[in-house]
């Protein structure tokens, strides 16, 4: 039984609060017209989403802030649908060597007869081979803006420009990708964008720069309409591009993990977060209950390492389960196999499809039922339907396994019935006219609007569903651990502007401690004086000088002195106290003592000089709605 952990509501609410607080910085930022600041901080703002959920798959107030500052006063874009120089951009934050949504773009490039760009907003590691071949040969151009242009306005406007260029633009971009969004909202016309929507369960930034928003299955149209408040007149179906298979030796596979010609092998291809217990149960449990029924079969699960709670059960059902971890192509472990387990509790959209193209029968479990929409993320991909053998309960899981693992023949008729339907609708001519008719609906709606989305639409029964497939951590994560997408961009300015913003409301002081020996470092010492004299909100508590007595005789003596040679008193010098020991901070502190060292008072200055202290300006109002959560 699937059940939402105790924790669950304290930990959305916590997450919504660490959020919220980035949106603070970014609406501080706009204020000033700040068009880097808001563009890091929104990025930031993007990956906390994606990575903490709160029950929030869309944002308005956000996007608001960085579409009013990219356009400064500019006026709205323009959709020009009438271009017809065969051309198509698309715009990927980063590639790999493994991943869906690489593999996607590669295949659609290659069927469309049109040139094809690729413009890469983030990219941080090498392009694949396969994504670079398919780009030269539409007769495009690979463009890094990342190494191109340090900062994020800089891309953004390098990317509006390539954007100019071609007939479509066509986003496969992770959640965070502020550039992709600025780009889409400079003024002007432009072509018309079609938002790929790969992480169509999660939150994203894009709402704002999205002209058609393209799913890959009806559930993701579901979460789309529900959950972000996308218009039918905006959402699109486009089945993933499926390759059939060509010839793949599956022997080595085999013979390398130990498996004879004869054994019956059930694989399942997915990232190990959509494996990972949910409310409860994961894939391992599942597993378990197959492997005790089944005793002679056996299972190769890529994509996790055999660690962890997969290795537990590699050695609990030994010879019998074989986790191998990432692989750049699964082709020959699908050619290698005879039944495909879908992943469970979250479904593999590319995998299931590249299994059943290779003939495999496939079987799904789907227990979750709707409560909270949770069905949304399990719902099949188009060419399934029909074919894949989707079950409710673990004994008809077992039932059916049981048939197949039996049965060659019914494995046989089974696998060739699903090969057949994912080819028709996933390749070929029907996939063809699907991606016309995709750009033909985008060059005739107008361009996207932030008017259509007056309120944060807000599902905490959703949220809770995906605490643990967005992060295996059972905690709230401090907002510092999910800045990697910025890299060097994460500058200090911003890790100032976090602390104050999520310490505006934990006391009216900023409390800090000076380590020993201030007293001979009169030069050091007076800086600080002068800044608890500037700085109303700083409290700074200073040790007793050595050889002190009780009563702090020398130290409020040298401490008069050092004051008096700026015409201060202990009277009119701010927040100072002394203390034989560091008293317990009662409200937001700088932890430890304080260095005595210039970096440090700079530091220090700068955390005390950021606007974030204050209410934020006035933004856009975002009206929420939100359900309740039911355990």
């Amino acid at each position: 039984m699937h059940r939402a952990p105790a924790n669950a509501p304290a930990r959305l609410r916590a997450n919504r609060s660490r959020y919220d607080q980035v949106v603070d910085v970014v609406r501080h930022r706009a204020g000033r017209g700040d068009l880097e600041g808001v563009l890091r901080s929104a990025m930031l703002a993007g990956n906390y989403g994606w990575w903490s959920p709160s029950g929030l798959l869309a944002d308005p107030e956000i996007e608001h802030l960085v579409v009013d500052t990219v356009r400064q006063g500019g006026g709205s874009p323009q959709v020009d649908g009438a271009r017809d120089a065969g051309r198509v951009l698309h715009v990927l934050s980063e590639s790999y060597v493994t991943g869906g949504h690489t593999r996607l773009a590669t295949r659609w490039i290659t069927r469309d007869h049109r040139r094809s760009d690729v413009a890469l907003t983030n990219q941080r590691h090498a392009v694949p081979d396969s994504l670079r071949a398919a780009v030269e040969g539409s007769g495009g151009r690979l463009h890094h803006l990342r190494d191109e242009h340090a900062d994020l306005a800089a891309r953004s406007a390098a990317l509006r420009a390539l954007m100019d260029r071609a007939d479509v633009v066509v986003q496969h971009v992770h959640p965070y990708d502020v550039v992709a969004l600025a780009a889409a909202n400079l003024p002007g016309r432009r072509p018309p964008v079609i938002h790929e929507n790969h992480a169509d369960h999660t939150y994203w930034l894009g709402l704002a720069g999205a002209d058609v928003v393209c799913d890959y299955r009806a559930s993701g149209q579901r979460i789309s309409r529900e959950l972000r408040g996308v218009r039918e007149t905006r959402l699109a179906l486009l089945p993933l591009p499926i390759e059939e298979p060509g010839e793949v030796p599956a022997d080595e596979v085999r013979r390398r993990l130990g498996l004879g010609a004869q054994e019956v092998v059930a694989l399942s291809v997915a990232d190990e977060g959509k494996m990972a217990p949910l409310w409860g149960r994961g894939f391992v449990d599942l597993l378990s209950g197959v492997l005790s029924a089944h005793p002679r079969l056996k299972v190769v699960v890529v994509g996790p390492a055999p660690a962890g709670q997969w290795l537990a059960l590699a050695q609990r059902f030994a010879g019998r389960v074989f986790p191998v971890g990432r692989v750049p192509d699964a082709a020959p472990f699908y050619a290698a196999a005879d039944i495909y387990l879908s992943s469970y509790p979250v479904g593999s959209g590319t995998a299931v499809l590249e299994a059943a193209a290779a003939g495999l029968p496939v079987l799904t479990m789907q227990d979750l039922g709707d409560r909270h929409g949770h069905a949304r993320i399990m719902q099949q991909s188009p060419g399934l339907a029909g074919v894949e053998h989707v079950v409710t309960n673990d004994d008809q899981y077992q039932a059916r396994l049981r048939r197949l693992f039996r049965d060659p023949g019914a494995r046989a008729a089974s696998g060739a019935a699903t090969r057949a339907a994912v080819l028709d609708g996933h390749r070929g001519p029907a996939w063809s006219s699907a991606l016309e008719a995709l750009y033909e609906q985008a060059r005739t709606v107008p361009a996207a609007d932030l008017d259509e989305y007056p309120a944060r639409l807000e599902d905490p029964g959703y949220g809770a569903m995906l605490l643990p497939l967005a992060a295996p951590v059972d905690r709230t994560r401090d907002v510092t651990e999910l800045t990697e997408p910025l890299g060097d961009l994460m500058d200090p300015a911003l890790l100032f502007d976090l602390f104050a913003a999520g310490n505006r409301g934990a006391g009216p002081s900023l409390q800090v401690r000076i380590g020993r020996g201030w007293e001979a470092d009169p030069s050091w010492t007076r800086r600080l004086l002068a800044l608890a004299r500037s700085h109303p909100r700083l409290s700074v508590s200073l040790p007793f000088v050595a050889g002190d007595d009780d009563a702090a005789t020398r130290s409020v003596d040298v401490l008069t002195e050092l004051l008096a040679l700026d015409g201060r008193t202990t009277d009119d010098c701010g927040a100072l106290s002394l203390d034989a020991e560091a008293p317990t901070p009662s409200g937001p502190a700088i932890a430890g003592e304080l260095e005595r060292t210039t970096e440090a008072l700079d530091r220090l200055e700068s955390v005390l000089a950021s606007p974030c202290w204050d209410e934020p300006p006035a933004g856009p109002v975002a009206a929420s709605r939100q359900p309740a959560l039911v355990g």
